[in-house]
């Protein structure tokens, strides 16, 4: 019983974690965390059959001026705010339903400990 508060708990953090993360990207849809040259190339990029060393270059010149977001993310994708939408939905259904389960969990263990004789 132990281990089901424990993954109940750590699912529940993990559900802030989720929410977290996408109320970031909802007020960011460009949001990349996966560091400015790498950011750029993957948002450089148009098609696999692409020049990577000039892409990577112009990404250089571009961080050094200090102009990476017109490389990162050139428009708002909008598509994925639904998405993401849906997956901050279905976290915050999760935090709800791991607080309704904690809830009654107590309620249970005050009921068998000290309400039955």
């Amino acid at each position: 019983m132990i281990f089901v508060s424990f993954y109940l708990v750590l699912s529940g953090l993990l559900a802030c974690v989720v929410i977290y993360f996408d109320q970031i990207f909802i007020k960011d849809l460009c949001k990349c965390y996966l560091g400015p040259q790498l950011c750029c190339a993957i948002g450089s990029i148009e098609s696999f059959q692409h020049n990577y060393t000039a892409t990577l270059e112009a990404c250089g010149t571009a961080i050094l001026d200090g102009d990476i977001k017109q490389l990162t993310c050139k428009n708002e994708p909008f598509d994925k705010l639904r998405l993401i939408q849906a997956q901050l939905g279905c976290a915050v259904g999760m935090l709800i339903s791991c607080g309704v389960y904690v809830l009654v969990y107590i309620f249970a263990c005050f009921g068998i400990c000290f309400g039955h004789d």
